[in-house]
């Protein structure tokens, strides 16, 4: 759900009472919905992303709430900051090392859709970037609203060349995608190559005539949560439909996903099943189809395999587990040695310290041929560490550190070299991209020009206890001078799941990327708890927080706001919580639960059902994490914090404005229309803002400034203006 994982992965308020329901605004839209919305069985028929009678509820919505934020005497000053800002100052893009050449996936203004980019590589740095692809381009020309999964481009490239790639374009930004064969060399498609129609797809090279291939389409097995549930091995020339079928999991599990490793005769497919996101299987695929389990313990970190070097699967325990006769205590990092015939396969890499913690899979963790690096924190503080395999077991270092507010990522490593991709950025500090060969000075490839003046802020560690006494660490970013007895507006966001950490980085695209920069410049404050469900302590924190205890993580969140009011630090009227996918869960909860706390929801593509929620989008893959809905015990627990049931007539409740895409199969429409219909029906000030693409990835400001620009809207006209 995060970025996810492409993607993962993955992304905000009017006083009082000039927004009610009672006076002009969006309100009048509740005439739209069904004459009996009390019991919460009549707003299902809101949940089908495309049926024409919900979609016709969700347009209309869209369009008085855009109506009625474009008229705020805020607006046209903030979209036009913002797309200055956008035109000025586009983020930097990720860079990926592919052997002789390096690539890249650029999205400015102009190109906002994004242009695939490859360079060749030499000794002293990379070369001139050269366009092979413009997406924007291709939309037009094919009529597709295509967009780029671009997390997917370093594990779809055949090596060692890295050549021919399977891109993954998805139409509208959904999760289902085509799978088309790409020439990197000629900038081209290729004539006749391996494509699909758009399903829930991913595809490896075996060879370069063959794939391993896992699809939804003629009826292929599925898992619970409608992935591809079989692999099948696909030849160059042959129909799709005729692939034999080499391995199949249970349509239980909650997805299967496909790395590869090694290449030439040692090529493997990695076959990862992520039965729930809590316990992973992996089994080895080889050209000729043959399988091997990998033999380690299912209670893997999220998201089970993080790293793979030439011959290595790096992974994580979430528990202590005995392996091969040792025992090995929760969170220390394993390898998994694939080309060995016999024996000792496992070994440890790197046994975390006392408070220290391997808390993001996504962007922490890499591996080149042979070496591993991994981002620790220690007090929220980054360290680079490397870990090199030796006769006598892995050696490791530490290599680079950081600073309060900032981080370190790591994500180019060069899988058939040891150069790599490092990252810095923070709260303050714009994000820098350095090629690094270890042992050597660190070359500049990107530096991302200054969007505001940083010095006129400050980046905190502090501290609140939460209800019952645990700790919970929280970044606040402020201006250096505050206004003597004025509350500051602030702006809270978190997520608290999956065993996920948000991390600090430049104009966060968590919170919405360029148009945090109008906040910050008009004096507002943002917070960042580490609240448990995340991985910021550990699995140990994750799973504080799961199904039963899930309030916990609320009461963390809440415990925060709560020591900032009490501070004077801000007040609740100027007080907002903004999250995305399960931080639109987070959001949505804050603002029913606790709604004396806060000013201002913004809610955006969020789960709001937590009684319906296996049954829209992926949603039946999360049961391990939120509960299972037909259990009565975790339908209690569900339905004492779930937003939609927990709507109350009577209730003042702050303004909520909730975004969502039609094309968001991820989580699903239905979430937010429902939760907007229950807030329309008891008299709330809501806003609803669909855009028909952009899948879970719709908070985009350079596709979508004008939606970032009425969110911006929202929070500055509902915290500032007091």
């Amino acid at each position: 759900m995060k970025k996810t994982v492409a993607s993962i992965l993955l992304l905000f308020i009017s006083t009082w009472g000039a927004n009610t329901w009672g006076g002009a605004g969006p309100q009048s839209g509740a005439s739209a919905l069904p004459k009996s919305t009390d019991s919460l069985e009549s707003l299902i028929w809101l949940e089908n992303p495309t049926d024409p009678r919900a979609l016709q509820w969700a347009r209309e919505q869209t369009r008085r709430s855009q109506e009625d934020l474009k008229k705020k005497v805020s607006y046209a000053g903030v979209l036009a900051e913002l797309q200055r800002t956008l035109k000025a100052s586009a983020p930097i893009p990720d860079v990926v090392l592919l052997g002789t050449r390096a690539a890249r996936f650029e999205r400015d203004s102009a190109n906002p859709h994004g242009l695939l980019q490859v360079a060749d590589r030499f000794a002293s740095g990379i070369g001139a970037w050269r366009t092979v692809l413009d997406v924007d381009a291709l939309r037009k020309a094919e009529g597709k609203p295509y967009e780029l999964q671009w997390y997917s481009v370093k594990d779809s490239c055949l090596p060692p060349a890295y050549d021919r790639c399977v891109l993954r374009l998805s139409p509208a930004g959904s999760d289902e995608v085509e799978l088309r064969e790409f020439d990197l060399s000629a900038g081209q498609f290729v004539e006749g190559g391996f494509r699909t129609p758009a399903s829930r797809a991913f595809a490896v090279w075996l060879d370069k005539d063959r794939l391993a291939i896992c699809h939804v389409l003629y009826d292929s097995p599925k898992t619970i949560a409608g992935w591809g549930a079989a692999v099948r091995i696909w030849h160059r020339g042959d129909a799709l439909a005729k692939a034999n079928v080499v391995f199949q999991a249970p349509s239980t599990d909650a997805i299967l996903q496909l790395y590869g490793v090694g290449e030439g005769a040692d090529r493997r497919v990695i076959v990862a099943r992520a039965i729930d996101y809590s316990h992973f299987s992996m089994t080895l695929l080889a050209p000729d189809g043959a399988t091997n389990p990998v033999r380690l313990p299912a209670r893997l970190k999220p998201f089970g395999l993080l790293a793979t070097t030439a011959r290595h699967l790096i992974v994580q325990l979430a528990e202590d587990a005995t392996i091969e006769g040792r025992r090995i205590p929760a969170e220390t990092v394993l390898s998994y040695d694939v080309t060995a015939a016999s024996g000792q396969r496992v070994q440890v890499v790197y046994p975390p310290h006392q408070g220290e913690f391997l808390n993001d899979a996504i962007f922490g963790i890499t591996a080149t041929h042979s070496a591993v690096y991994f981002v620790a924190t220690r007090k929220l503080v980054p360290h680079l560490i490397s870990a090199n395999p030796r006769p006598g077991g892995w050696v490791t270092r530490e290599e680079l550190g950081a600073e309060v507010g900032q981080s370190l990522k790591i994500g180019g490593a060069d899988p058939v070299g040891s150069d790599l991709i490092v990252q810095t950025t923070g709260f303050l500090t714009p994000t820098r991209l350095e090629l690094w060969h270890p042992g050597s000075q660190r070359v500049l490839l990107q530096a991302e020009e200054a969007a505001f003046d940083a010095s006129r802020f400050v980046v905190e560690v502090r501290t609140a206890s939460s209800k019952d006494g645990t700790s919970i660490d929280y970044y606040l970013v402020r201006p250096r001078q505050l206004p003597a007895a004025t509350p500051t507006p602030t702006l809270m966001t978190g997520y608290g799941a999956f065993g996920i950490s948000f991390t600090p980085s430049y104009l966060d695209g968590e919170v919405g990327g360029r148009s945090l920069k109008v906040w910050l410049e008009r004096d507002g404050a943002l917070v960042l708890p580490a609240i448990r469900g995340g991985g910021e302590r550990g699995e140990a924190w994750h799973q504080a927080a799961i199904r039963n205890r899930r309030q916990l993580s609320y009461d963390d969140f809440a415990a925060v706001a709560e020591s900032l009011v009490k501070s004077g630090f801000t007040s609740p009227a100027h007080l907002g919580v903004f999250g995305t996918s399960n931080g639109g869960l987070l959001a949505a909860t804050m603002g029913t639960q606790r709604p004396d706390l806060f000013g201002g929801v913004v809610s955006d593509v969020p789960l709001t059902d937590m009684l319906r929620f296996p049954k829209m989008g992926m949603g039946a893959a999360w049961m391990d994490e939120y509960g299972n809905p037909d259990n009565p015990a975790d339908a209690k627990t569900l339905s004492a914090y779930s937003p939609l049931q927990n709507v109350r007539k009577g209730v003042h409740y702050p303004p909520f404005l909730l975004t969502i895409s039609t094309a968001d199969n991820r989580v699903g429409p239905g979430h937010a229309r429902k939760l907007a219909a229950r807030l329309l029906k008891v008299g709330s000030s809501v806003y609803f803002i669909e855009d028909e693409e952009g899948g879970h990835g719709v908070s985009d400001p350079l596709t979508r400034p004008e939606v970032m620009a009425a969110r911006m809207t929202f929070l500055i006209d509902n915290l500032m203006h007091h």
